[in-house]
């Protein structure tokens, strides 16, 4: 592969990107949130996606990095990332009609990561489910009267990060995705605004995504 395949992998995520942000209103199950977005945050979510998807597309299809196969997931797997944090920023839910057979074929395309086996994937999986119920329950013995900490939804993705990344690359991406996430929560308590939630996916999201995309230095 060379920069041109990169480049026009690039743009065709992009492109479906918008299309997905567009249509991500659909992943919902409950019927009040099956509406379509509108206004300045609407279509800076467009434009989130967009931009996630051709980066990491190009990043995944870049010279000298996997061959087509496990380019093509690293791409198609960054894209899905980027959807759940799309509909974790709208809603602050990550909808299983996208979650669950985004996880079932992370199982089913264990085998086909050249420097992972699908043993270090199960064991990642596994590291992962157990660091996610930790920090759930840190969540709700520590948080506050709302509740704050991972929800339920945060510990799926984190078990997805695991069977992506396995082991023992699932915990850079674990610490990252936390470090990122610290950010806008010390950025709420700075101002004085401690008890605002704000969602955690993305942020876990980018945390996968930066190992998937540069495997070889978390391993």
């Amino acid at each position: 592969m060379d920069l041109a395949v990169a480049a026009s992998a690039a743009v065709v995520a992009a492109v479906l990107g918008i299309a997905a942000a567009y249509w991500q209103h659909l992943l919902y199950r409950d019927t009040e949130h099956r509406v379509r977005g509108q206004g300045v945050a609407y279509f800076a979510r467009l434009g989130f996606v967009a931009i996630a998807c051709g980066v990491t597309t190009g990043l995944a299809f870049r010279p000298d990095h996997y061959d087509l196969l496990p380019a093509a997931l690293t791409a198609v797997f960054c894209f899905v990332l980027a959807v759940l944090s799309s509909a974790d920023f709208e809603r602050r839910l990550l909808p299983n009609r996208l979650m669950y057979p985004a996880l079932l074929a992370a199982v089913l395309f264990s085998w086909a990561w050249p420097d992972r086996s699908a043993v270090d994937i199960a064991i990642g999986g596994a590291v992962a489910a157990g660091a996610a119920v930790g920090l759930f329950a840190l969540g709700v013995l520590f948080g506050n009267a709302r509740g704050s900490g991972l929800g339920f939804g945060d510990v799926k993705l984190l078990v997805l990060l695991g069977l992506l990344a396995g082991w023992p690359a699932v915990g850079p991406a674990v610490v990252i995705g936390i470090l990122l996430g610290g950010i806008p929560a010390l950025a709420l308590i700075l101002t004085g605004r401690r008890n605002v939630h704000f969602s955690y996916g993305p942020y876990l999201s980018a945390g996968g995504a930066i190992v998937l995309l540069f495997p070889g230095n978390f391993v």
